[in-house]
């Protein structure tokens, strides 16, 4: 009952001649558009957050294996190993990281440089638009204690 109601007054105000058809129409494609530029900017900005959390994570992994190499100036691979434990926490696929341990004055005698450099391929969620992903780079320094 209602809805003959409702049709009568649609013919009145001239939606008999598809008026109100054709308005219909154009809202459901403004709104499309709308609905697309507003998925484009969650996308590319939780994909420009994942590239920030990735690099941050970088960074504080060679700084912990700078940590670890500063303790313990002979071990080399106990502080790749440090390293990669600590982007495993973050659940990066530790395979696809590279570590180097340096040592630039040459020596592991006490207040010798330590370097730890880190790359790593970085992999988009949206591999799709992304067909060149960067390899982001961490650098981090310390000097030797003991």
């Amino acid at each position: 009952m209602r809805i003959l109601r409702i049709q009568k007054r649609l013919r009145h105000i001239g939606a008999s001649d598809g008026f109100l058809k054709h308005e219909i129409g154009a809202v459901a494609v403004e709104f499309s558009v709308a609905l697309s530029c507003f998925l484009m900017i969650i996308f590319v900005t939780m994909e420009l957050c994942s590239a920030a959390y990735t690099y941050t994570v970088l960074a504080e992994a060679a700084n912990e294996g700078v940590h670890y190499a500063v303790l313990n100036s002979a071990d080399q691979t106990g502080a790749v190993n440090t390293v990669k434990h600590y982007a495993s926490c973050t659940l990066h696929d530790v395979s696809q990281i590279a570590v180097s341990v340096t040592y630039p004055d040459g020596t592991t005698t006490p207040l010798s440089r330590v370097a730890v450099s880190v790359s790593y391929q970085y992999v988009p969620y949206l591999s799709s638009f992304m067909t060149n992903p960067p390899t982001m780079s961490a650098y981090a320094e310390g000097r030797l204690r003991h």
